[in-house]
């Protein structure tokens, strides 16, 4: 096996289970709610696309479409609503900087603006089932080619709750003896590792072997805890010691397959110092031929 192989088998095993324990770069609790908005409304464009719509007439199926396409440029935008007073999911028709729902956005883009200010200044937090009651409304959704409960499903909830950023971080500290033990272990395996690629041995394979053993059953251990920082230390900490068992195992292979060109090379050299050679071997004697065999011999 050539060393670079074995080099570079041992560099991609590294680097793709210590990339998996390289803690992941979470959103925002506000980017998660554009996403989760977006999704959203991804799939009630799928669900307006679907519907029956015979028996809308020319008029209300033009509405209808352009609606959709403002739908998505609203999705598209990803401009949302802010819900910064209520701890539930409330629904706000305008928030308190001016940012519309997509409801209102629809209707105030239709030139209804009209609509728009009187939900926001009566009933602003409420489901547009609520507001099955406002003719203006009704009327406006009939003309749009719109059902009460396309409408509905149309206008989200919104996410609310106060978020202080770096309380989360807190749940990620590492214990000070996990933190140094992973320290040890890991950089016992990378120097067993080294040792077993530059000049392997049996005894530096035996090592290896015997510490990657241990980064590996101790790593292992910590990926069961429920501290994200523990759980990363322990794939990096399997991760080494993989590194270091796979450089233990090709240490010791490598040592028997020189003992064994040794006894090669020596066996040859004792074939070369001891040998006989028996060849068939023909003489005149007297004129007379005789034939027999010679034997030669190298001590």
């Amino acid at each position: 096996m050539h060393r670079s192989v074995v080099i570079l088998s041992m560099g991609l095993v590294t680097a793709t289970l210590f990339g998996a324990s390289w803690p992941r770069v979470e959103l925002s609790p506000r980017s998660a709610e554009v996403q989760r908005l977006q999704r959203h409304f991804d799939s009630v464009d799928v669900e307006l696309e679907s519907r029956n719509v015979a028996s809308l007439n020319r008029a209300q199926l033009a509405r209808r479409a352009q609606l959709t396409e403002w739908l998505r440029d609203y999705r598209d935008a990803a401009t949302f609503p802010t819900n910064d007073r209520f701890e539930a999911p409330t629904p706000f028709f305008r928030d308190k900087d001016g940012v519309l729902c997509a409801m209102a956005y629809l209707i105030d883009r239709s030139g209804r603006s009209d609509i728009v200010n009187k939900v926001t200044a009566t009933r602003n937090n409420a489901y547009i089932r609520e507001l099955a009651d406002d003719p203006a409304l009704i009327a406006w959704l009939d003309s749009s080619g719109l059902s009460v409960a396309e409408a509905a499903r149309i206008q989200p909830s919104y996410e609310g709750g106060p978020w202080l950023p770096g309380l989360d971080d807190l749940d990620d500290r590492v214990d000070d003896d996990v933190a140094l033990a992973a320290i040890g272990l890991s950089s016992v395996s990378l120097a067993t590792a080294a040792v077993n690629v530059v000049k392997p041995s049996y005894i530096s394979g035996f090592l290896g072997v015997v510490a990657g053993t241990a980064s590996i059953i101790t790593g292992a251990s910590w990926l069961d805890d429920n501290n994200d920082g523990t759980k990363h230390i322990g794939t990096a900490t399997v991760a080494f010691g993989a590194a270091s068992l796979g450089a233990g195992i090709y240490g010791i292979l490598e040592a028997r397959n020189k003992d064994r060109d040794r006894d090669r090379d020596r066996y040859r050299d004792r074939r070369r110092r001891y040998s006989a050679r028996v060849v068939p071997n023909l003489t005149f004697q007297r004129s007379e031929p005789q034939v027999g065999l010679l034997v030669r011999g190298r001590f």
